[in-house]
């Protein structure tokens, strides 16, 4: 019996959500397949298209093996300039949600100096800064910067887009946004700006 739970819990994960790798073959003729959560390693049967339980074979060679062909990712770090606390806030907790980093800041000088220590790999820029340095100016002087040209900048602002996008479009950002953000075109658009370029 204590064997037979051991296989169950292994076969579980103890609680891991399993994220399965496409199934992939072993040494022995069969099938298995990696969970990316928890690196556990799961036969698989074509026939069932399902998991049948633990590989107990091997399952430590295989998942050895996997761990070396997978180089780990880096996280883009992602630049948020906004002067409301609560939007820095919400998209923050959103965007580490989907595995980025964050940093944030409510003025456009700071934005400069932080995009230039810190080069992040994107920058979420707000229209409406307080000051001189507003987003306009912040994406002008990013734009003649030679360490920060190459950042993509989307822009999300509270103002009307018919009066805002096509300029700053102009100005190389690479997208536009008026707030509400929705979340899904957001995300969809930071993935495309972060694709390394030819």
């Amino acid at each position: 019996m204590g064997q037979a739970m051991n296989l169950l819990e292994r076969f579980l994960g103890r609680g891991c959500p399993h994220n399965f790798s496409w199934p992939r073959n072993d040494n022995n003729g069969g099938h298995y397949q990696i969970c990316l959560s928890c690196g556990g390693a799961y036969q698989y049967d074509w026939k069932l298209m399902r998991q049948t339980g633990p590989s107990l074979a091997g399952a430590e060679t295989m998942k050895n093996k996997w761990s070396k062909q997978q180089p780990k990712m880096r996280q883009a770090k992602i630049l948020i300039v906004d002067d409301d606390p609560d939007l820095c806030l919400a998209l923050g907790l959103r965007l580490r949600a989907n595995h980025y980093k964050t940093l944030s800041t409510g003025d456009g000088y700071s934005a400069l100096a932080l995009a230039q220590k810190e080069q992040p790999d994107l920058v979420l820029l707000d229209l409406g800064l307080p000051g001189f340095a507003t987003g306009t100016g912040v994406l002008k002087h990013m734009r003649t910067f030679p360490s920060l040209a190459p950042i993509p900048v989307i822009v999300i602002t509270g103002r009307a887009l018919r009066d805002y996008k096509q300029p700053v479009l102009e100005l190389g950002a690479a997208g536009c946004f008026q707030k509400p953000v929705d979340d899904k075109e957001l995300l969809d658009l930071i993935r495309v700006s972060l694709l390394p370029t030819a």
